[in-house]
């Protein structure tokens, strides 16, 4: 009958011991705030030209396509946002990542509406509309702005 370990096994087994210890003792001291997961969330983002009577981008409002000086929005629904939350938007030229637009606003605790005015001096061109809540991304949003209003030559 072969036997395993000896002397030398017993040493291993309590370093392991001990270092898990020790590990354990670490994130005890970590304070929680530190480790919590990110909460919230946002959702039902909607880019459009006119706002409904709540002060928000309605289904029939929405687009991806703008002309020059046509007003911009951009509205959310934020979910379970914590306190000290921050809701972020930046509009970013395709291609060269250019700052065209941003802002930050704190949000209260829970849920909420937000609606952004990105307003109506956006140049011409192709743009991504990036969001985050606390630090979190939501699916960027790809618009357009073009020079010609439709219908008109």
């Amino acid at each position: 009958m072969t036997r395993t370990g000896g002397p030398g096994t017993s040493l291993l087994i309590a370093q392991a011991l001990l270092a898990g210890l020790s590990l354990a003792t670490l994130s005890a001291c970590t304070p929680v705030k530190a480790v919590s997961p990110v909460t919230g969330r946002l959702d039902q983002l909607r880019m459009g030209f006119g706002l409904d009577l709540a002060g928000r981008v309605s289904p029939g409002c929405a687009a991806s396509t703008f002309a020059l000086r046509d007003p911009i929005h951009l509205s959310m629904y934020v979910k379970g946002a914590t306190a000290g939350s921050v809701v972020s938007v930046a509009v970013r030229e395709v291609g060269t990542d250019r700052l065209a637009w941003s802002e930050k606003r704190p949000v209260p605790v829970g849920h909420s509406y937000q609606t952004f005015e990105i307003g109506k001096e956006i140049a011409k061109g192709r743009y991504r509309a990036e969001s985050t809540l606390g630090g979190q991304a939501a699916k960027p949003w790809a618009f357009v702005v073009h020079d010609k209003r439709k219908g008109v030559r």
